[in-house]
């Protein structure tokens, strides 16, 4: 028997997607025989571009492009960082005290200097990316 952490140490599959596997009671901790199996099998198919295309294509354009602007971010609380200050509206401000403090209420937890960080690093992304579609627009 093998650990899910172990495994992760040994497979294309990373952790998180392990892990995720196991909260949602698709695999154990430690693995079986039967899970090593399936696991085998699904790093085969891990990441194959035709298999993403057709689960995409079940999503509509808007979904889709929303998926793909936020899809390196890993976190959940990123990800609604990101969609706050994606769906600002022009002109609007909006401080980054209320976006940590919406995070840390939301997700109960307290940031640490290194997520706001990154939250400033998301605000900045999402700057650029309206910057762009904005000069897009207008070309």
């Amino acid at each position: 028997m093998i650990s899910i952490t172990d495994y992760a140490k040994v497979t294309t599959i990373p952790k998180r997607t392990l892990s995720y596997l196991h909260r949602m009671g698709i695999i154990e901790d430690p693995l079986r025989q039967a899970d090593l199996t399936n696991l085998h099998f699904f790093e085969q198919i891990w990441g194959n571009k035709e298999l993403l295309r057709t689960q995409l294509s079940r999503l509509s354009i808007r979904t889709r492009l929303s998926f793909l602007r936020t899809a390196d971010l890993s976190s959940k609380w990123e990800r609604y960082a990101y969609s706050r200050y994606y769906n600002l509206q022009p002109g609007k401000e909006l401080p980054m005290r209320t976006v940590i403090e919406e995070i840390q209420t939301t997700f109960q937890f307290l940031l640490k200097k290194e997520q706001i960080i990154r939250l400033y690093q998301i605000r900045n992304r999402v700057q650029v990316v309206r910057h762009r579609e904005k000069n897009a627009a207008n070309n």
